[in-house]
């Protein structure tokens, strides 16, 4: 591994290695196999489990709409819908640092393997930190009640192609972006829009910082 890298398994993560990560745009990170194989373990038996029973977030609706079970040809809708739905910020953007953050940190915390997210959504997302594409995400939202679901929301729909993002100091299109790249936009598979979402690595990401 090289020596910039900064080496993700879900564990162990510094303020140093995040602070290390902003100050240098050359220093990478790796995820480290246990990881992967972690993410594909815990994403097949979801999969699995929820062909049988129903599983909430993952064939039924949110929050008072639990009631509502989803159909198989929807489930990867509903979970780009749920990111679109709350990536509704507003206000100047919050600062790339803040942000590259975050997406490290809402990494690693996915590479733990107990989110149900697949190993394919977790090497798009180090894509976008590698390649330091930083979405837009607006300083006014939520404030942690369910967690950081405004911002995170934000971050989530660049990874899915939509929205902005600052590459290379410019503010641009998603979507222009990864094609000039070479990376196709990524599709939400079951629960991993709410897993994206989900969590406090904004505040997390800023308190490091």
């Amino acid at each position: 591994m090289a020596q910039s890298s900064v080496s993700l398994n879900g564990d162990g993560l510094w303020i140093s290695e995040v602070v290390s990560l902003l100050n240098d745009d050359d220093r990478r990170i790796e995820l480290r196999p246990e990881a992967l194989g972690r993410a594909a373990q815990s994403f097949k038996f979801l999969n699995d489990a929820q062909r049988t029973r129903v599983v909430y977030g993952i064939n039924t609706g949110f929050g008072p709409m639990a009631s509502h079970v989803i159909g198989q040809d929807a489930l990867e809708s509903l979970q780009h819908n749920l990111v679109r739905s709350h990536a509704v910020g507003m206000g100047d953007p919050i600062d790339n640092r803040y942000v590259l953050a975050a997406m490290l940190i809402r990494l690693n915390a996915l590479a733990k393997g107990s989110s149900g997210v697949s190993p394919d959504l977790l090497t798009h997302f180090a894509k976008f930190i590698n390649h330091r594409i930083i979405p837009i995400v607006p300083e006014h939202g939520g404030v942690g009640a369910s967690g950081d679901l405004i911002q995170l929301a934000h971050i989530a729909l660049a990874l899915i192609g939509e929205g902005e993002v600052t590459y290379r100091g410019e503010r641009r299109p998603t979507d222009d972006v990864l094609r000039e790249l070479g990376i196709e936009p990524y599709r939400l598979k079951i629960k991993e829009g709410l897993a994206l979402i989900n969590g406090t690595s904004m505040m997390t990401g800023i308190g490091a910082v």
